[in-house]
């Protein structure tokens, strides 16, 4: 058998999957399966010296167990679904010898349909899981056909997904097709790969489940997955499906590839009382590519947590929105309140209630706002991103892509509130879990729904050839996604707002074959200016702002900020060793340096001059009447400093499409963008720059105050559901 580093890998690997690293295990950040989520408890079984890893999601509510899945893959497969339910349930997934973080043993003898279903009880009974709900997916569909009739008792729910109740061998074509398979397992085990999950994922635009089921199987190798392919080979639970007596639910396909829907027709059939979901256009895995369906009908069927009971009368109930902030850095939550604000001066009697978390939640419990409680549920985009940048590098569209477990576990949130209460209307501040999730499942959508950003399309900016071919690959496939789904349901968005101007959206085109982005954009978004947080005219007397902040006379103030997150420690540090040579030169000087409410304080050196402060809030005073901004490349900060005329220098995040791209063509128009590459930059040349631009000449466009009011016009216009009237 070829080792894997000597195969060459098919071209959608490339364009698609990205590097992989070496073969056969997990990564050693791969510990636990999920991303938003760890388990209550967790550990290992062994059978025959075996060992299998099993972990408990989840506290409260009747037992829901995953049986393991196919070894070509591992638990992290569930990642759409297990964090959701274990908000309502107890849940109990494993990994299947041969894969994850169980052992992998060798030759044909270890794996075994016996042995698979003797290592499940193993862990149900050390999880003590002693009723419960089983799941089997594909294969470990006879895994969980085989526990409900032979320990009833046990079971209270059948659900089967892609699953099938028999995998005999027994015409000469079907076992002709497992040789070949076998053969191509050991002999190519990346070309298989390509060829089993194009299969898996034969739905449009689902890159994104492809590359993650390449790499499961690339934490294994094709010899051990024939070895346990072979174990699911030739048996056959048709009798035993027949003797089910609990309620099952059958969930299939009519597009799937791998698994014909004849067969969960057939397991419906025999199940006495089974119950059929056939996903129309679906394909194999409907837990990867539709979770969103899957989580809401294992929910509904095994009848978990009860939902809240009370129904109130139509008159009865109060005008509410509900605002959807993005929590990366706090400009958005800043023109959100902004909006919301002007948006109460048209409805009094409108309440407000905020969906997002830290640093966002935070800042609006300071302005007296109310965030919804459901929100603790929330995973933390802030988080997401600091785990995957570097120094002063940020792949802003590689971030997106991998934000996939975050976004449906945020949408099933949402979600359940929608089911729970009653809301007038949704605003969602580039709330793309919602705005994907709602596109992708339209009967969801209860209410009105406004969607507002400050840039359009994703555009590659990798420096590296090869890197930036997959890079534009995938841009142009998310934006290709995104431009159908706003094509085939127009309703979706009840309107779409850009934060701008129509020259602030590039011209470029969203990829190959695909319209521009101006023009695309001019056609589905109505345009409210730039929106400030703050009238300028309120700061136009920088003494005074400086004396009521507690700045001396005669100090030259210097604010250096990073926005909302860690990602900007790098920057943070480089500054913090430029002051010291801006000061032998300026001695009046005295900079702030804001850490933000993820980095300490207490982790910046202390210097004469410098102060570091956690957090600031409202710091675009400050930013008002600075003398000088040394800032991370983020739209917000950038255009309040140039709304107030203060001088600055921008240090885009390297790899970032939309501080290099997006918001360098806004400042553009504005005669400001002042960027400057953190690539290279030495303590010393930062100090050079900055005091240059200190004493520089401001030569920026007037910004546009009146943002906040035409969003919250337009909003308003959709909450009174006037548009149509005949002038």
């Amino acid at each position: 058998m070829k080792l894997q580093e000597e195969m060459s890998l098919p071209e959608k690997f490339k364009l698609v999957v990205g590097a992989l690293p070496e073969g056969g295990r997990l990564l050693a950040s791969d510990a636990y399966p999920f991303g938003t989520l760890r388990p209550v408890r967790d550990g290992y079984v062994e059978r025959n010296r075996v060992k299998s890893w099993y972990a408990v999601w989840g506290d409260s509510g009747p037992w829901i167990a995953f049986a393991p899945i196919f070894q070509i893959a591992q638990s992290q497969i569930l990642k759409a679904t297990v964090p959701y339910l274990a908000q309502h349930f107890r849940v109990v997934t494993m990994d299947g010898r041969g894969n994850g973080r169980s052992d992998r043993p060798r030759g044909q003898e270890a794996y075994s349909f016996e042995e698979y279903y003797r290592d499940f009880i193993a862990v149900l009974d050390a999880a003590g899981a002693d009723r419960l709900a089983v799941v089997g997916i594909s294969a470990t569909a006879m895994t969980a056909l085989r526990l409900a009739a032979e320990q009833p008792e046990r079971v209270s729910h059948v659900i089967v997904a892609g699953g099938y109740a028999e995998a005999r061998t027994d015409h000469p074509k079907v076992a002709e097709r497992m040789r070949k398979e076998s053969e191509r397992m050991r002999s190519d085990w990346p070309g298989y790969l390509e060829w089993f999950f194009s299969l898996c994922f034969s739905e449009p635009h689902s890159t994104k489940p492809f590359e993650d089921g390449v790499r499961y199987g690339w934490s294994s190798s094709g010899e051990l997955v024939d070895w346990a392919r072979n174990g699911w080979i030739g048996n056959d639970v048709t009798e035993l499906a027949r003797r089910v007596r609990c309620p099952t639910l059958v969930i299939h396909g009519d597009g799937d590839k791998r698994v014909p829907c004849a067969s969960g027709t057939a397991i419906r059939d025999l199940v006495p009382g089974a119950r059929m979901l056939t996903v129309g256009g679906g394909g194999h895995l409907t837990a990867v590519r539709d979770p969103v369906l899957f989580n809401r009908s294992v929910r509904e069927f095994v009848a978990g947590a009860a939902r809240p009971s009370t129904w109130v009368r139509g008159m009865s109930r109060k005008r509410r929105a509900l605002f959807i902030s993005s929590p990366i850095g706090l400009g958005h939550v800043q023109r959100d309140l902004a909006i919301a604000r002007e948006l109460r001066k048209l409805h009094p009697d409108l309440e407000i209630d905020w969906f997002t978390v830290d640093p966002a939640a935070r800042y609006l419990e300071k302005e007296g706002e109310r965030l919804h409680p459901i929100t603790r549920r929330l995973a933390n985009e802030s988080r997401h991103f600091e785990c995957v940048a570097g120094e002063h590098d940020l792949s802003a569209f590689f971030a997106l892509r991998t934000m996939d477990e975050i976004m449906v576990n945020n949408f099933m949130t949402f979600s359940d509130l929608m089911d729970a209460e009653h809301y007038d209307l949704v605003i969602g501040d580039e709330s793309w879990e919602v705005d994907y999730y709602y596109h992708e499942n339209p009967e969801l959508k209860r209410q009105p729904f406004v969607f507002l950003t400050d840039f359009v399309g994703c555009l590659p900016v990798e420096d590296d050839a090869e890197q930036r071919g997959r890079e534009a690959h995938l841009c142009a496939e998310r934006n290709a996604d995104e431009i159908e789904h706003v094509a085939r349901f127009p309703h979706v968005r009840d309107t779409a707002i850009f934060v701008g101007n129509p020259e602030d959206v590039t011209e470029d085109p969203f990829g190959p074959g695909l319209p521009s982005i101006r023009a695309w954009t001019d056609r589905n978004f109505c345009y409210s200016g730039y929106t400030l947080p703050f009238d300028p005219e309120a700061f136009a007397d920088i003494e005074k702002l400086k004396n009521k902040l507690g700045y001396q006379k005669g100090e030259r103030i210097v604010i250096a900020s990073a926005g909302g997150t860690g990602v900007g420690r790098a920057l943070l540090d480089k500054i913090a060793l430029a002051f010291p040579r801006m000061k032998r030169q300026v001695p009046e000087l005295r900079m702030v340096l804001v850490a933000g409410p993820r980095l300490s304080p207490d982790s910046f050196p202390r210097l004469e001059g410098l102060e570091v402060r956690a957090y600031v809030h409202n710091l675009f005073e400050h930013l008002a009447c600075c003398d000088l901004a040394l800032v991370q490349g983020g739209l917000s900060t950038t255009m309040e400093l140039v709304a107030t005329r203060r001088p600055f220098l921008s240090f885009p995040l390297q790899r970032h499409f939309e501080q290099n791209v997006h918001v360098r063509r806004r400042l553009a128009n504005y005669g400001a963008d002042r960027s400057v590459a953190y690539a290279g930059l030495t303590p010393e040349a930062l100090a050079e720059r900055a005091l240059e631009a200190m004493h520089g000449p401001v030569r920026y466009k007037p910004v546009e105050t009146d943002g906040a009011a035409r969003a919250a016009r337009r909003i308003a216009q959709v909450l009174e559901n006037r548009w149509w009237v005949q002038r």
